[in-house]
């Protein structure tokens, strides 16, 4: 492990997926999972298509999920280099069984509460089939029985109340298909840990391998099969997933890191609200390094965020263009809410058959 780069990680900075429709998507998140619209601004290497951020009230770092709207893509496969799901946390057990309440009320399909490895959780899918965990520490070794006298006794939720906020992402999971070489590249890279590999309760012959660091120390739970098969990029499906620095100077110490290993990489590249720098796992897996400043406040006020289309200064001189093409989006992409809701996969965290077999290499 480099002693220079210890520590430097803090823990996810935000999550990117591919939506099929905006308006679906904004109504799920926000009115659904109560989180806050923070910027409404264009994919800035395809900028005739939205990026959408939504994170808590005060656009903490480390709670934005954010969208690129492709209604053109087909539907995303999960699998090696496409991951299987991320996981929010909430402050209170308690919020658990209300959550499964006001999911419900939504139409929304929803597993749980699932009682494993020092956690309770529900499982849901939003309209394009993202799957999502909402989960808690089982700090008080809560018994399957209490959950159910719990959800039985709960029968009507009719708002997202302050205890059920969601806060901040608890993990993410990739899919891997060897879990010591994903430890020893984020080891030998990034100076994470991986302190735990252990088989998983939802499908006994492939494994979770936990990384971390010190504070969070399985950020990123990876789904681990020697059989898993190549996935691909899709509406309902990761693009990449961010992992936080401070600033520039850290940034750069992990750019320097993988020049020397000769990993590919993005170099760094400003984002506006932020700076970036992108590079593939040994699975394939696009992973992103995002400094903590400017912020998404540095062009709009707090209690303003991603009530307007916004762009960076660049591409200004090019917004009727911009606005031309979105308009143009939303009269061929016409959806319906509340939409179909896809069921939860069971068990929910498993890799299917036809995603655990090794597929030719290209």
């Amino acid at each position: 492990m480099p002693a220079e780069l210890e520590g430097i990680v803090k823990g996810l900075h935000h999550i990117t997926l591919v939506t099929s429709n905006q308006e679906v998507n904004r109504r799920f998140y926000t009115e659904v999972l109560g989180l806050r619209r923070v910027k409404y601004t264009v994919n800035q290497d395809d900028v005739l298509h939205r990026h959408l951020f939504y994170a808590d009230e005060k656009e903490t770092t480390g709670s934005a999920i954010t969208f690129f709207e492709w209604p053109d893509l087909p539907k995303g496969q999960i699998g090696l280099g496409s991951p299987h799901h991320l996981a929010y946390s909430v402050s209170n057990i308690d919020a658990i069984p209300k959550w499964k309440a006001w999911l419900r009320s939504q139409g929304v399909s929803v597993a749980g509460p699932c009682i494993r490895d020092g956690r309770i959780s529900l499982y849901l899918r939003d309209s394009d089939g993202v799957n999502i965990e909402i989960t808690h520490p089982d700090s008080e070794t809560i018994s399957s029985d209490y959950l159910k006298e719990t959800d039985a006794a709960l029968t009507t939720v009719t708002e997202i109340t302050q205890d059920m906020r969601l806060v901040k992402f608890n993990h993410a999971t990739p899919i891997s298909y060897d879990s010591h070489q994903t430890a020893m590249f984020f080891d030998k890279l990034l100076a994470l840990k991986n302190p735990s590999t252990k088989p998983n309760p939802d499908q006994p012959e492939t494994a979770i391998a936990a990384i971390g660091n010190d504070d969070q120390p399985d950020f990123l739970r990876y789904i681990v099969s020697d059989e898993a098969a190549r996935g691909f990029v899709g509406r309902g499906n990761f693009h990449h997933i961010a992992m936080a620095v401070e600033g520039d100077a850290e940034q750069k110490k992990i750019e320097r890191r993988l020049n020397d290993f000769g990993i590919h990489n993005s170099g760094i590249i400003d984002r506006f609200w932020f700076h970036s720098l992108y590079f593939n796992d040994p699975d394939g897996n696009l992973l992103e390094i995002a400094t903590k400043g400017p912020g998404y406040t540095r062009d709009e006020p707090l209690e303003k965020l991603g009530t307007n289309l916004i762009l960076p200064p660049w591409e200004e001189s090019e917004r009727s263009k911009i606005e031309r093409a979105l308009k143009e989006t939303d009269c061929n992409n016409h959806q319906t809410w509340p939409p179909k809701f896809p069921k939860v996969v069971s068990p929910p965290e498993s890799i299917p058959y036809q995603q655990r077999r090794r597929l030719p290499e290209m």
